[in-house]
């Protein structure tokens, strides 16, 4: 996931850099006021279009990330309650197993006492 996160950094970087040297370029260009300012609203719209695509790969690659950790913990979880309910039907098993023990142990000492 980090990789795609870093694409998307990267991704951000390069279009910001670009809006702003074209920014820069149309206002040093030697055209008319008028003109400056229609294209300044273009790229401003462009701009924010590309910050709303932007902003939607984030959020898509986030939901991502936080539905493979989501996954990894209930993965874990299960894993978890598996080994706990299996261990404890073999404490369960080993304590019967020396009661039983224990039992006839009791009964052959009363059988020898009597």
């Amino acid at each position: 996931m980090s990789r795609e996160n870093g694409k998307v950094y990267e991704i951000a970087l390069f279009v910001t850099g670009g809006l702003l040297g074209a920014t820069i370029a149309l206002l040093f260009a030697p055209q008319s006021g008028k003109k400056t300012r229609r294209d300044i609203i273009h790229w401003g719209k462009m701009a924010k279009n590309k910050s709303e695509q932007l902003q939607m790969q984030v959020t898509h690659a986030i939901d991502n990330l936080v539905e493979g950790v989501s996954e990894k913990v209930e993965e874990s979880l299960d894993r978890g309650l598996e080994w706990t309910e299996k261990t404890s039907r073999d404490f369960q098993e080993v304590l019967s197993n020396g009661k039983a023990s224990i039992q006839r142990e009791i009964e052959r000492i009363l059988q020898v006492r009597l």
